[in-house]
């Protein structure tokens, strides 16, 4: 669990660390609060500062991601007098609405209380130390109670944030990955190496529809279902990103590359012809032909936008059509600007 409970002064250096996990991770006098968060997240951070600042004796909670550490904290803040006290927890971020309410309150509360005697100067009361030491104790022991209902709530949220992301993740007819992932996907091939380039292909299948109309959606399925292992065997080839799209529509993303010559995509789309269409798909109704058209765009060539790339090969795809199906076209930017004047 990395957590980590601190008093700060109102400029978020920290002054007292009671405890931390790890121990490094809220020094005395070392650590800045905002030196903890990261960088996407700072912005965010000192909203949630200045507010605490403004408002003295209420507790405001804020999800931060971390600096150096890949974790996401849930940091409880609250400002008494000069003092502002900061509690930071990993488990409360994923706690469902009502349950993480529940958590809140007890909280808020707990750094509430700690904070009131710490300004009154009781510490050192053994009564009072003792009646609040109840008080906190019963906090505590709602605390467990609590923490005892969420271990139970996470495991049913386990399983069902697993089913959801296996059906977001693969698509339920071919097992690629779905329409509704491969953007995320693709994205994060990209963030691993920003600064290369990217071949993304989108395929679709000539006449599908016809499939569909003489043999009826099961063979039509059956052809899709073949069809896309075809294209996920061209992984053995190229590091792919392999997807479905839409009904016959599917997509290869290749990322990581120096440089990508005409050359280069006339290879992959030899081996996309020997794979995927040279030999028929066996149905249930017999053999039947198959032809693809397809579409490439060049990240960080043609774009660096991910949405304007699909757009790029989606139009380079439509002029393969054009150029009579069972082809392929590299996506021009003069003839994509200049589309209107030709029609």
């Amino acid at each position: 669990m990395t957590t980590f409970f601190a008093r700060t002064d109102t400029q978020g250096v920290v002054q007292q660390t009671y405890w931390s996990n790890p121990i490094s991770l809220a020094l005395p006098n070392k650590t800045i609060l905002q030196d903890l968060v990261a960088s996407s997240d700072r912005t965010q951070f000192q909203t949630l500062f200045s507010k605490v600042l403004e408002t003295e004796q209420l507790v405001f909670c804020a999800h931060l991601n971390l600096q150096e550490l890949s974790e996401r904290l849930c940091f409880y803040t609250l400002r008494l007098e000069q003092d502002v006290w900061v509690l930071a927890v990993d488990y409360a971020v994923d706690l469902e609405e009502e349950t993480q309410q529940k958590h809140n309150q007890i909280m808020f509360r707990l750094l509430d209380k700690f904070a009131l005697l710490h300004a009154q100067h009781t510490l050192g009361d053994t009564e009072v130390v003792y009646n609040h030491f109840e008080q906190i104790q019963k906090l505590n022991n709602e605390l467990i109670n609590t923490q005892r209902e969420l271990q139970r709530a996470n495991k049913k949220l386990a399983l069902l944030n697993q089913e959801l992301n296996n059906r977001l993740v693969k698509d339920p007819l071919t097992g690629l990955i779905s329409r509704y992932q491969y953007r995320s996907e693709m994205q994060a091939a990209i963030d691993r190496d920003p600064q290369k380039l990217g071949l993304f292909a989108f395929i679709d299948i000539d006449d599908f529809k016809q499939v569909n109309d003489t043999y009826g959606h099961a063979v039509g399925d059956e052809y899709l279902i073949a069809l896309s292992h075809r294209l996920a065997s061209l992984a053995d080839i190229y590091p792919l990103l392999v997807m479905r799209i839409a009904g016959d529509e599917f997509g290869l993303y290749l990322h990581g590359l120096r440089s990508i010559s005409n050359e280069y995509v006339k290879a992959l789309a030899d081996q996309f012809t020997q794979r995927v269409t040279k030999e028929r798909i066996q149905t249930s109704a017999g053999l039947l032909p198959v032809s693809c058209s397809i579409g490439f765009a060049v990240y960080n060539r043609d774009t660096s936008n991910l949405f304007a790339l699909i757009d790029f090969a989606d139009w380079a795809m439509y002029c393969a059509k054009k150029n009579g199906k069972h082809t392929y076209c590299l996506f021009d930017r003069f003839d994509f600007e200049n589309r209107f004047e030709k029609s």
